[in-house]
């Protein structure tokens, strides 16, 4: 898979990070590393082109397309994460250049693409037969039956977060990541995780819920209508099912968390 990538914010780096398997992408664990990442892929050579557009914080752009590349490489799927509005609204063009088979468009900040810009995106790609989705956040993403979307999920490992974990006299023995956030947070938390007893359920949420927020994950902490809740919270929600449904696995029967999921 060909994969081009148009970002405006940090977090841009961080997907790009985590699908080079870059040696020292992730130094969440500091001095007490496994190198749990050591014999997971490589996917750099995937990511034919990266182009950066400065972060901007005014309410509109003149000339919004005066930050679009003015080549692009052909591609199977555009990533376009972090960039303004206005930016963000001339997406059909690059997608023309591309040749793009595919869009997403994470929303990590609802200011990143507000709902009626979504919608004419998704009707304007869906014109030309362009599939796209819009997660929010993007570590919701899962499969849908679009082929390319999906094939990027299934490829990368990257998406809704999944393990596998290992129980053995009430202690999680061992925690393997299936699919990981795409931000790479997944691996820290199935580290932080191991030894934890499960007889104490909200000890163990504690565990989840610091390793999530001291990766540290950066969608916004601002309400979002949609959501009734800030994205940041929903990821949080996310990750502490992802561990709940692996536990339930292990155990063969379901876990009955101490708070919402």
């Amino acid at each position: 898979m060909h994969i081009y990538t148009i970002y405006g914010h940090e977090f841009g780096e961080r997907v790009l990070g985590n699908l080079a398997n870059a040696p020292k992408f992730c130094t969440a664990c500091g001095l007490a590393c496994t190198e749990c990442r050591a014999d997971h892929a490589t996917f750099a050579a995937d990511i034919f082109g990266v182009h950066k557009v400065p972060e901007m914080s005014q309410d509109f752009i003149d000339d919004a397309t005066e930050h679009l590349p003015t080549t692009a490489p052909n591609c199977d799927l555009l990533l376009a994460i972090g960039i303004h509005s206005d930016i963000l609204s001339e997406l059909p063009s690059l997608v023309e250049r591309s040749k793009a088979k595919a869009v997403i468009v994470p929303i990590e900040n609802r200011k990143w693409c507000p709902p009626s810009l979504q919608r004419n995106l998704q009707a304007e790609l869906r014109e030309v037969g362009v599939e796209s989705a819009f997660p929010k956040p993007f570590c919701e993403l899962k499969e849908t039956g679009l082929r390319v979307i999906d094939q990027f999920v299934m490829r990368y490992k990257i998406g809704r977060p999944s393990l596998e974990i290992q129980v053995r006299d009430n202690m999680i023995r061992n925690a393997k990541v299936l699919r990981s956030a795409p931000c790479g947070s997944t691996w820290y938390v199935a580290q932080q995780i191991k030894w934890h007893d499960l007889r104490d359920m909200p000890a163990l949420e504690q565990v989840i819920s610091s390793a999530h927020h001291g990766y540290p994950c950066t969608a916004s902490m601002e309400t979002d209508p949609e959501l009734g809740d800030t994205i940041l919270h929903k990821s949080g929600y996310l990750i502490r099912g992802a561990v709940k449904d692996a536990l339930a696995n292990a155990l063969c029967y379901p876990l009955v968390a101490t708070t919402e999921l």
